[in-house]
């Protein structure tokens, strides 16, 4: 079904602004407890064993995970000194870091240090515990998803189903795409989705701000893994919960520690832990050779907007988003950095800001140069004041380039990698980039080119 410009904005603005607001989603009167405890090394490095009892302590708790897994642990005490696996002791000489219990209080998102006798903590007191190996006020990774409830202990995903395109992308980035019976609509990528979702093989839950229950129930799923940030999805796995399946709620995508903390969490609960680590390690091997060029080469710290139309009054990534953290990546400075997610801004502000580069993401456009030349005829008298606009640098993210941009998925060291080309000219420089990009993004990429996760 065509689907109007209007209709394509909105859909775009709910992904990625989460403008539904969230409800509370606990199924029973009292909040999960945790039903294990967690180890974690650091670098998504974790270990977890269930408990039979929840009145253990955490130190009897990780004595037996180390006897399961046959580590070594050391006390002084209540107080974890160290632990040896495979022959290598953590922390390792002149490394910072230390062992701490951490805690996350029952029906709230978070850890916090403890500072009790950790033999006087009952795990089943809390909504996850963990022996986390932390430098200063670091934490750990999170041992609940968005609505408090940890992930850890489903078992073998055999039967999922998405409710979200940036959920479907992270689901095959694990492994696990093959195993997807239900997905929302606009669920596209990688591209068999998209074919099995049209042929019926994996089935439509509906669109992402009204899926249905019904049809998600009636697909049997082991598990269902949602956004946190949208009230209609935590409704659903509220229900589904009631009835015993798995769910996950990902967290909003305000950063790129965040998704990567989603692609963990993903991982560990649908059993795909391993591959969940190693899609991880690639995208910060990518984003880390994406620094190393930047660093070699003659950076310009340059104002960035992100737009999500050429409105004169546009919805634009602020802080707290994926988006904005591209920008910093890139070595530039977001203009609208002190704004909370994605907001519609006065349009006033644009010139008075003055971006030296305007990125648009839309679908309104083909990817054409008739169509680009169309977009920049059609801006307003404010974004021709601009910088950006004098100087002609307004680049045009459309069909696929749009979803690449707009999903706060595994895709994220492909989209920093365009933003960099866009922003830093001169530097990654081995790809003639045009103004307007589209399915054809890949042709310009050359650090992030094998990142498609189409598994």
């Amino acid at each position: 079904m065509y689907k109007t410009p209007s209709r394509i904005l909105l859909t775009c603005v709910l992904v990625l602004a989460g403008t539904v607001l969230a409800i509370a989603a606990t199924p029973s009167n009292e909040p999960p407890v945790a039903q294990g405890v967690i180890l974690d090394f650091g670098g998504y490095d974790i270990y977890y064993q269930a408990i039979d009892d929840p009145g253990n302590d955490p130190v009897e708790s990780l004595v037996e995970l180390c006897d399961y897994y046959s580590m070594t642990a050391v006390w002084d005490g209540a107080s974890l000194v160290s632990v040896t696996k495979e022959q290598e002791t953590y922390p390792e000489a002149g490394n910072a870091s230390v062992w701490k219990l951490y805690l996350n209080d029952k029906g709230s998102i978070g850890w916090k240090a403890c500072t009790d006798d950790p033999k006087s903590i009952r795990i089943g007191d809390y909504a996850a515990v963990c022996w986390g190996l932390c430098e200063g006020r670091d934490l750990p990774t999170p041992g609940v998803d968005a609505t408090g409830v940890c992930f850890y202990g489903y078992g073998q995903s055999y039967r999922i189903v998405s409710l979200a395109p940036s959920c479907t992308e992270t689901i095959c980035a694990t492994g696990a795409g093959n195993i997807i019976v239900g997905a929302d609509e606009f669920s596209n990528y990688p591209a068999y989705i998209a074919s099995k979702l049209s042929t019926g093989e994996i089935v439509s839950v509906g669109g992402y701000t009204n899926p249905s229950y019904e049809t998600v129930a009636k697909l049997n799923p082991d598990i269902v893994i949602g956004v946190g940030d949208q009230s209609v999805h935590r409704s659903v796995m509220e229900k589904l919960r009631a009835h015993g399946v798995n769910c996950l709620a990902m967290f909003p995508g305000d950063s790129i520690k965040t998704i990567l903390d989603n692609t963990y969490m993903v991982g560990a609960a649908m059993n795909y832990q391993l591959k969940s680590t190693q899609t991880i390690e690639q995208i910060e091997d990518a984003l880390n050779a994406i620094d190393a060029a930047l660093s070699a080469g003659q950076s310009r710290t340059s104002k960035v907007m992100i737009s999500l139309s050429t409105s004169k009054s546009p919805w634009v990534a602020g802080g707290t988003t994926y988006a904005s953290d591209v920008i910093n990546r890139a070595l530039c400075e977001n203009i609208y950095s002190q704004e909370t997610g994605w907001v519609m801004v006065n349009s006033e502000t644009v010139p008075s800001r003055d971006p030296d580069y305007i990125i648009v993401v839309s679908s309104d456009y083909g990817n054409t140069d008739r169509d680009y030349e169309d977009m920049v005829s059609s801006l307003s008298a404010e974004w021709r004041s601009t910088t950006a606009f004098s100087n002609g640098n307004i680049y045009l993210l459309t069909e696929g380039a749009t979803d690449l941009a707009s999903r706060p998925s595994t895709r994220i060291a492909q989209f920093t990698e365009l933003m960099c080309r866009m922003v830093q000219h001169g530097i990654l420089d081995d790809a003639e980039l045009p103004m307007h990009i589209g399915d054809d993004y890949r042709d310009y990429l050359t650090i992030t080119k094998e990142l498609g996760f189409e598994t």
